[in-house]
């Protein structure tokens, strides 16, 4: 894979909940605490809830992982379990045998485990994960649990970790006897932008990598505006980035990487999948004052194909998956792309190992204006474009009804031109796009 290609000890972004890799932002941090807090302390009911992908699971495994030796723990699952099977699941968790028992049994068999342990001198800790799935029979069971005491003290603290959901279970007026006794309550927010980024150069720096650029700067932003900030979604599409890359033969992962990523993924912006909002801003582009672009391809002199850029994104390369794909050995699988915005058109290469060139001279980023040739292989390709001026010309002249003269289109051209201007107060905008304003046009 990728690990000897970036020099890597372990792979970065894998789904896998290692607590190696536990990355603590400030509400990270806080329920990390509570739970040392709760293992610490015999009498405690802690309820920790999270969105999905937030890392729920990861804290959980780092505090099994740190739980003392004298200190018996039973981890739980809930997946769509029964009391009863509830029951047989914990009692199997403290090493106790209960197929032929039933619910009371059960009950009693665990009780005098939990009082053997609180005489031996060690803590019983009970983590139920996906609590979110619980019925309100296992909710009873637990509490029943809870409440167990010898000589003053209770016999079993219990970790409940879930989504939101778990909350409005417990909310409810019939399970006011269980909020009352939950003694912490802790909710784990998504990354905000800024972590993003210290999360994403935390998991590389604990798999081995030295490079501290690998990930440039700007794709940040993008990488939130796709994720949300869930953590699984950032391991998922970074570590797609980073195999495009290796194949690629790529040294650093650009926002271009993240966006094709995305692509490739089918991941639109995550407000947009999930209607939520979020703190990523885009510039828009009004389409009503984007102009007809297209490439024309020749080789030998012939005109052999012409593609019209009417999609934000045209790959080229040799691979067949490519929107223009291209015969010829000297051309990478994924050589090039054409990104447009608007009426704005940049020419990217992917690394590639023969390179794109504009005159004679190797590009990494242009930006295209008519008439540019450039050329992949043994093929050019001729960006035209019709401006918007051009546009509004033709529509002037044609448009006898109105009986326009030439001295007024210059009027009607600036009011559609305050129209299609980029709205610089930064609008939120629910599309996936990467901004490229700030590209250098003759970088």
């Amino acid at each position: 894979m990728y690990l000897d290609f970036f020099k890597l000890k372990s792979f970065p972004f894998s789904l896998v909940s290692d607590p190696r890799f536990l990355y603590l932002s400030h509400d990270h941090s806080k329920v990390k605490a509570y739970i040392e807090y709760a293992m610490r302390q015999q009498d405690s009911f802690l309820v920790c809830t999270g969105e999905i992908g937030t890392g729920k699971t990861t804290l959980v495994n780092d505090a099994l992982a740190q739980a003392h030796q004298q200190a018996k723990v039973a981890r739980i699952q809930v997946n769509h379990l029964s009391s009863e099977e509830f029951l047989q699941q914990l009692s199997l968790e403290f090493g106790l045998e209960s197929y032929q028992c039933g619910r009371v049994q059960a009950l009693d068999k665990l009780r005098q485990c939990l009082v053997q342990q609180f005489r031996s001198g060690k803590n019983a800790f009970l983590f139920v994960d996906e609590a979110h799935n619980v019925t309100a029979d296992i909710l009873e069971d637990i509490r029943y649990l809870a409440d167990m005491d010898s000589q003053g003290k209770k016999l079993l603290s219990v970790v409940l970790v879930g989504q939101p959901e778990l909350n409005a279970l417990i909310d409810k007026p019939e399970m006011e006897h269980i909020a009352q006794r939950i003694r912490l309550r802790c909710h784990i927010k998504p990354l905000n932008p800024n972590e993003v980024s210290h999360y994403i150069n935390h998991r590389l720096k604990i798999a081995g990598s030295r490079n501290r650029s690998l990930f440039s700067d700007d794709c940040m932003p993008v990488i939130y505006q796709f994720t949300g900030g869930r953590i699984r979604l950032i391991n998922t599409l970074c570590d797609y980035a980073l195999l495009h890359c290796c194949v690629e033969k790529m040294q650093q992962v650009t926002r271009l990487v993240i966006q094709k990523a995305a692509n490739e993924l089918q991941w639109e912006a995550y407000e947009k999948r999930f209607g939520e909002s979020s703190d990523v801003t885009r510039f828009l582009l009004a389409p009503a004052t984007a102009g007809k672009a297209k490439v024309i391809i020749k080789q030998h002199d012939c005109v052999i194909d012409e593609v019209k850029l009417s999609k934000d994104c045209l790959n080229i390369g040799r691979q067949s998956d490519n929107d223009v794909p291209i015969d010829d050995f000297k051309v990478s699988r994924h050589h090039a792309q054409i990104i447009t915005q608007g009426d704005v058109s940049y020419l990217h290469d992917l690394n590639s190992t023969n390179g794109t060139y504009i005159d004679k001279k190797r590009i990494n980023v242009h930006l295209l204006r008519s008439g540019d040739t450039f050329t992949v292989g043994a093929y050019e390709f001729i960006f035209t474009q019709t401006s918007v001026a051009d546009i509004e010309s033709v529509h002037v002249k044609k448009d006898v009804t109105r009986q326009m003269t030439l001295d007024q289109v210059p009027d009607q051209r600036d009011q559609r031109g305050q129209r299609g201007q980029r709205d610089q107060t930064r609008i939120r905008y629910k599309q996936p796009y990467i901004s490229l304003v700030n590209v250098d046009p003759e970088s």
